[in-house]
């Protein structure tokens, strides 16, 4: 039999899920190579995220202080059922914390000194099972109750890095943290002027966004610098952890403000020109994109309600609320409750993410045992 073209090979392997890639890196040197490779890796990101396959719904079933469990359902299985993830940390005392998410990575926070009150921070992807404790920054206590800590994940596509970001208020000042899995050390950046007051930056296209007092904020990863966005009208600033209708939400790789008016939502899409101009992102504004109306008839929970991902023909969006989530069509308003078998009574947090092989960086470790059968345990 002829051997396979390279071209063939590689277009067949970018259309296998994470799970089979790895152990095909076990069949020959090539095979190995071709996987590990940066390109193969971008390249196999690229296609899921275009095709909309590959898709996961990340669910975490409690909060902070307790033992955490991590579950994941596939958008291709319609979400029927969840299976359970190992999450590192779970032997250790405490629970975790969400802190981002990019590309399959997902960037936890936990607790490792009480006092004075120490975060650790951790990169982990749940589909290699690779993970990696970052470095403790020097600034990351919380100096009394005024203190306050938040935390991003993202991309840097012009230096091909993911990117930390961390802004602790402290001694009346925002000081703001960055570590590149490249470099794995922290770097002071330019203090920020306003006060943040959401807990997680949102990434999409190349920046991290908070909300501030009296504005909405973005990081640009490349220059690692702020940018200045306009709240929409008749918002004012979110509260810490909970205003959801004055947060913001990524979804379809976009930024979206959701803001409501009685018995409807309104998404607002931040639209950006891509114009640069001394360093700085100019001429963004929101535009409305769609409207979710007659919520109290699609949800008993009017707050929050969020959406997370589009469906496979964009004709419906998925939606959290607080019992859970469900199928919102755009067209004809109609709703349909998702039910994920194998999740707990009272799951805390939904994300969605992608299944990748992006790499947590050197000197990772195997998130548990090795299943049986399985053979992608192996060093990068």
């Amino acid at each position: 039999m002829p051997a396979l073209l390279p071209d063939l090979v590689s277009d067949i392997l970018l259309r296998l899920p994470v799970k089979s890639l790895l152990r095909f890196r076990c069949l020959s040197t090539s095979f190995c190579s071709e996987i590990d490779s940066a390109d193969f890796v971008n390249a196999h990101l690229n296609r899921s995220i275009q095709s909309r396959t590959g898709q996961k719904l990340l669910v975490c079933n409690s909060y902070f202080m307790d033992s955490t469990d991590f579950y994941a359902a596939d958008f291709e299985d319609d979400l029927k059922a969840a299976f359970l993830l190992n999450n590192p940390l779970k032997s250790q005392h405490g629970g975790n914390l969400v802190c981002g998410s990019c590309n399959g990575l997902t960037l936890l926070g936990m607790i490792i000194n009480l006092k004075p009150l120490i975060m650790g921070l951790l990169i982990w992807n749940p589909f290699t099972r690779r993970y990696k404790e970052l470095p403790v920054c020097p600034v990351q206590t919380f100096p009394g109750y005024g203190g306050f800590m938040c935390f991003g994940l993202g991309y840097d596509s012009a230096h091909d890095d993911y990117k930390v970001v961390m802004i602790s208020k402290a001694d009346d000042s925002n000081q703001v943290w960055v570590l590149g899995l490249k470099s794995d050390f922290w770097r002071r950046s330019r203090d920020l002027e306003d006060e943040v007051t959401t807990s997680v930056g949102r990434f999409a296209s190349g920046a991290l966004y908070w909300i501030c007092k009296s504005k909405c904020v973005g990081f640009d990863l490349k220059k690692e610098v702020f940018f200045d966005i306009p709240l929409l009208s008749d918002c004012g600033p979110a509260t810490f952890f909970f205003n959801s209708f004055d947060a913001l939400v990524v979804f379809g790789g976009n930024l979206f403000f959701p803001k409501l008016h009685d018995k409807t939502i309104e998404f607002y899409l931040l639209v950006s020109d891509a114009s640069d101009k001394g360093g700085e992102v100019v001429e963004v504004s929101w535009r409305k994109e769609f409207t979710i109306e007659n919520v109290e008839n699609i949800s008993h929970d009017v707050f929050p309600l969020l959406p997370l991902a589009y469906s496979k023909d964009g004709g419906s969006i998925l939606l959290l609320d607080l019992s859970g989530v469900f199928w919102y069509n755009l067209e004809n308003k109609t709703n349909q409750r998702v039910i994920i078998a194998g999740l707990p009574d009272v799951p805390w947090s939904y994300n969605v993410c992608w299944e990748s092989l992006v790499s947590v960086g050197k000197d990772s470790a195997f998130d548990g045992a090795a299943e049986e059968g399985r053979i992608d345990d192996l060093e990068e």
